[in-house]
């Protein structure tokens, strides 16, 4: 047996987990383009030049309060990295850490407790700092309607802050990039904002968040690249908007990776997006535009999820809210492989169109049905945030 080691468990392990295939398969790694890790000097470099914006000690001068949004562990954004350098930026600018919380914009994902902001934060910046959990359901002030007709509703905390921090992190999310504005809406918006968003806002997506982003008055950006070491291969920082679309730019160079043509079987690893179930679908990233074509009729797709947390909790998109709809079947034969599911899990999820492995052994057996003892396999190790033109 061949034996590739992927990462696994996002900040619940460091193990890498050994998918093994017969000798006789052939197998090919999609590995992702990357860069080297621009360090503490790359770090500050980026504060000290952001784009289309003053630098944060400047725009914290003469502002009493300031609040960072941080994502939850459902993105592997390395916020315990970055936020001594945010802090140090608002000091220079007169903003103690005292008079600076953390939120936790969760949109409508379950609220973030002590051990996820330790995971997230490290334990000193927990144990000194006022850190909270958005929630999507009070707390919340309006702020009116954007163009589009959508009710902003924001969280309370935030908006009380006279210097408002997103840092999140440029990731691939298929037809668009997350990371921007995107920690506002959906991130800190009410459950009502963040439906009425994904209900009727297809067209200019992303603008309609930026302009969200202005009405809001979103500070500032900090948003990071990301190589398959999570390490920081690029950082952009400054105007909400425009430092936004200039690490898009670097994020297509950096997450670039080849889509192999043809294979028989293709494994979508949902890392580092694999914290739990409901964002198991975000391993498909890859498969986006006419990558679809490329692979067979025939081609067998697994979707692989340590899924350390079991289904996990989404209030709008989870099973049974308000626009998860009737699971249809998948456009290839699907097999979803975890080991801390069960039947009943996928069921919700995905209804009965997919087949369900909690054991390694397991797909196996499901793929030698269709391929013997010769197959073509193709594997994505990272994802949820592959980027494959």
């Amino acid at each position: 047996m061949q034996t590739v080691k992927v990462p696994w468990a996002m900040y619940y392990s460091t193990d890498k987990f050994d998918m093994t295939f017969p000798d006789s398969w052939e197998i090919e790694v999609s590995e992702m383009t990357g860069g080297p890790d621009i360090g503490d000097s790359g770090i500050r470099e980026a504060f000290a030049n952001p784009i289309g914006s003053p630098r944060l000690s400047e725009i914290a001068k003469g502002k009493t309060s300031a609040a960072i949004l941080i994502d939850d562990l459902t993105r592997p954004t390395p916020a315990e990295k970055l936020i001594p350098y945010i802090l140090d930026e608002l000091a220079s600018g007169g903003i103690h850490e005292d008079q600076v919380r953390i939120i936790a914009a969760t949109a409508a994902h379950r609220a973030m407790i002590r051990p996820d902001f330790i995971r997230k934060l490290g334990q000193d910046i927990v144990d000194r700092m006022q850190v909270i959990s958005h929630n999507a359901d009070d707390n919340l002030d309006f702020l009116g309607h954007s163009s589009r007709g959508i009710p902003l509703w924001v969280n309370r905390d935030f908006v009380s802050c006279q210097v408002r921090i997103a840092l999140g992190m440029i990731t691939p999310r298929g037809g668009f990039f997350g990371g921007g504005a995107k920690l506002v809406l959906p991130g800190a918006s009410g459950r009502v904002s963040i439906a009425a968003n994904h209900r009727y806002i297809h067209e200019g997506f992303r603008e309609h968040l930026d302009e969200v982003a202005r009405i809001v008055g979103l500070s500032f950006l900090v948003n990071p690249c990301l190589n398959p070491d999570l390490e920081i291969d690029a950082l952009v920082t400054g105007d909400p908007v425009d430092a936004y679309w200039h690490g898009v730019e670097i994020g297509k160079k950096v997450y670039a990776s080849p889509f192999p043509d043809q294979p028989d079987v293709a494994i979508f690893n949902a890392w580092p997006k694999d914290a739990e179930f409901t964002q198991a679908g975000m391993a498909m990233v890859p498969v986006r535009g006419d990558n679809a074509k490329k692979l067979k009729d025939d081609t067998t797709v697994v979707i692989a999820t340590a899924s350390p947390e079991g289904m996990g909790f989404h209030s709008v998109f989870g099973a049974g809210a308000e626009l998860k709809k009737k699971p249809s079947p998948p456009r290839w034969r699907t097999i979803i492989f975890s080991p801390n599911l069960n039947k009943w899990d996928v069921l919700l999820m995905y209804g009965e169109h997919v087949t369900f492995c909690k054991t390694w052994d397991e797909v196996l057996i499901e793929l030698k049905k269709n391929n013997g003892d010769r197959a073509k396999v193709s594997l994505f190790p990272y994802g949820s945030i592959q980027y494959c033109e």
